[in-house]
């Protein structure tokens, strides 16, 4: 049965028949290096125990404090749904509404989802709801960002240690575990759970390959990227959040938060933030009006090498989401009356607005049109090497 099946890929738009594969192997496209399967180790039963495992440690993380700030005598403690209830209690719904979404909602939703798929499958049925589910997953599963949240705690508690007492909470350590937990479930593929239905047997649509690149992917690609690069002018120049004390207030923007870390003796730390919040948001435009250029001038110029790149874009893309999940946090814990006060500022809202746009922008666009225009169609084909062992 694994023979009759056709492996796509979704970069350059090749076709293959399914190799087997055996724990430890991996299937690549000959084309432009995409890994189309892991021959994986886990069954049906084995990811239900992951998800499972990332329900629980994803309920203790919103339930528990992550830490606990306390100031002058006062003490102030906040689990990750307080700081968008506190964000939003400020007056930026927007900051609220996104990191709300891609923190909880968007990942309990994922777990659902996942749950209600490998539950029967581990019992050898596939629901009903089985295509439904799958469509559903791939919509939802580039915007699940639990581990962007973890590092954005840390680098908040970077920051406020030096402040006050700062007091670690168990739910910080549950989001550390769900974080490798939803690091795993990344490797769930819609296209990886239908064929590990396929190989255990069950009766599902045998997968079909992608429909044909249009070109009208480029001018909305254009417009998200263009809105993108506008609103970094005033992410960057305004302040992501205004701290107010007893010595008077201050405004941080994203670059003045890299220096004030830098300060601090936090070089790691601050070369981190400066990558996620700087680097990348830069390097993502730059790179993906290249990208749609070359496209839109029917270059075939390093094909290869432009869809690394292209990957690359994409698996960055909501590192960026780092300083937006620090502004929340700090503005929940930074509660204290007169005493200190921290609340968010407009530079977050458009920060958060840059992000969006540039993911959706890399989701609009369609490599595989690049690949098109330089005169590769579609075809199947038996490749002798897309079966590598791991080295």
């Amino acid at each position: 049965m694994r023979s009759a099946l056709i492996l796509s890929c979704h970069h350059c738009g090749a076709l293959y028949d399914r190799p087997a594969l055996e724990p430890g192997q991996w299937a690549r496209c000959v084309r432009c290096d995409e890994v189309l399967e892991n021959g994986g180790l886990f069954n049906a039963q084995a990811w239900l125990a992951v998800v499972l495992a990332a329900i629980v440690t994803f309920g203790v993380a919103n339930v528990f404090p992550v830490a606990t700030l306390e100031f002058q005598g006062s003490g102030q403690a906040t689990t990750f749904l307080g700081a968008v209830q506190a964000t939003l209690d400020a007056g930026y719904w927007e900051v609220a509404l996104l990191t709300g979404l891609v923190g909880f909602g968007l990942p309990l939703f994922k777990l659902v989802l996942l749950a209600l798929l490998f539950i029967p499958i581990a019992c050898q049925r596939v629901p009903f709801y089985f295509e439904i589910v799958l469509r559903l997953l791939g919509w939802v599963r580039p915007w699940c960002m639990v581990p962007v949240f973890l590092l954005g705690s840390l680098v908040a508690i970077v920051k406020l240690v030096d402040l006050a007492q700062l007091t670690v909470g168990l739910g910080l350590y549950a989001t550390a575990a769900s974080a490798v937990f939803f690091t795993a479930l990344s490797r769930l593929t819609p296209s990886k759970i239908r064929y590990l239905v396929l190989d255990a047997d069950l009766v599902v649509m045998s997968p079909q390959p992608e429909p044909a690149p249009s070109p009208s992917c480029l001018p909305k690609a254009w417009a998200l990227l263009l809105a993108a690069a506008i609103l970094y002018i005033p992410a960057n120049a305004l302040p992501v959040m205004t701290i107010t004390a007893i010595s008077g207030s201050s405004g941080h923007t994203i670059l003045g938060g890299v220096i004030e870390l830098a300060q601090m003796g936090s070089w790691d730390i601050a070369a981190v933030v400066f990558i996620a919040s700087v680097f990348v948001p830069i390097f993502k435009i730059l790179l993906l009006g290249t990208l749609l250029w070359l496209t839109q001038q029917r270059s075939a110029r390093g094909l290869k090498r432009r869809t690394r790149l292209y990957r690359l874009v994409e698996a960055i893309g909501q590192w960026s989401m780092l300083d937006v999940f620090v502004v929340i946090l700090l503005v929940s814990l930074g509660q204290f009356g007169r005493l200190l006060d921290i609340e968010p500022g407009a530079g977050a809202v458009a920060f958060g607005a840059v992000v969006v746009l540039t993911m959706l922008c890399a989701m609009t666009f369609d490599s595989r049109l690049a690949w098109r225009w330089a005169g590769y169609r579609r075809q199947v084909v038996k490749p002798d090497v897309a079966a590598l062992p791991v080295t």
